[in-house]
């Protein structure tokens, strides 16, 4: 694992390296970029990084908030369960820019509901796929007990659902929480007073492509930097827990 993202940063080095000694006017070097930050300022990169993360988790923790409340409902009912199912298709056959667009227009350019309420819609059929896939299957594997031991369906979903697919939502969250932070930069570049989205279409507006690609550089850092150190060892540590 450690030698593959070894591999990954030679191969990205000197893939930048090259490029930019091909197209200077176009691509910049190592340098020049990691020269831009304390040019722009510190206290805007960390405002804007705190921006896009606060932006991407609020989305996140709205859509596995809702996931929780649609495996909720759907004990009580077969045809919520189907309405729910229907929904998850539907919600992954609009596209983003479909999402950012009305939020926009609804809420306005600077408000920092539509980022927010984008990453929910992108995060939220991710996680609805997997709650619903492994609720289903923790009640068919134990269908005998809970015939037998006949909880309400407070009970089912507090003591078998959430415990029993802890391990699958840990992962779906780890797949989640990354498309959250890509979709929240695409709804910051269309609609927000600032994040790394708005700055790296500010960055592109102005000409500035060591900006484009400082901005980059940092988002990526951020999103290999939180699934790696956080996301993984939790769903490691409760996979662990588990068996």
């Amino acid at each position: 694992m450690k030698r593959g993202w070894l591999y990954l940063s030679i191969f990205a080095l000197v893939s930048w390296v090259l490029l930019a000694e091909l197209y200077p006017t176009l691509v910049p070097g190592i340098g020049e970029t990691l020269a831009f930050y304390p040019k722009a300022g510190w206290n805007l990169v960390i405002v804007s990084t705190l921006l896009t993360l606060y932006h991407s988790l609020a989305g996140f923790f709205i859509a596995f908030a809702l996931v929780g409340l649609s495996i909720l409902l759907s004990l009580y009912s077969e045809e919520l369960k189907a309405f729910f199912s229907a929904l998850n298709v539907f919600l992954q056959s609009v596209s983003v820019l479909v999402w950012t667009i009305i939020f926009i227009m609804i809420f306005g350019v600077t408000s920092p509901i539509a980022p927010i309420l984008v990453t929910a819609m992108a995060a939220f059929p991710a996680l609805l796929s997997a709650g619903i896939s492994s609720s289903e299957n923790l009640l068919s594997k134990y269908c005998p007990l809970v015939v037998l031991v006949k909880p309400s369906k407070l009970q089912l979903y507090r003591h078998f659902i959430v415990p029993g697919t802890l391990p699958e939502m840990v992962s779906a969250s780890r797949i989640a929480l990354g498309i959250a932070l890509r979709i929240s930069v695409v709804a910051e570049a269309f609609g927000s007073a600032g994040g790394i989205g708005y700055q790296l279409v500010y960055s592109y507006d102005l000409g500035l492509k060591d900006g484009v690609f400082a901005w980059a550089l940092l988002l990526i850092a951020l999103m290999i930097t939180l699934d790696q150190l956080i996301l993984r060892r939790l769903e490691q540590w409760v996979r662990r827990w588990y068996w």
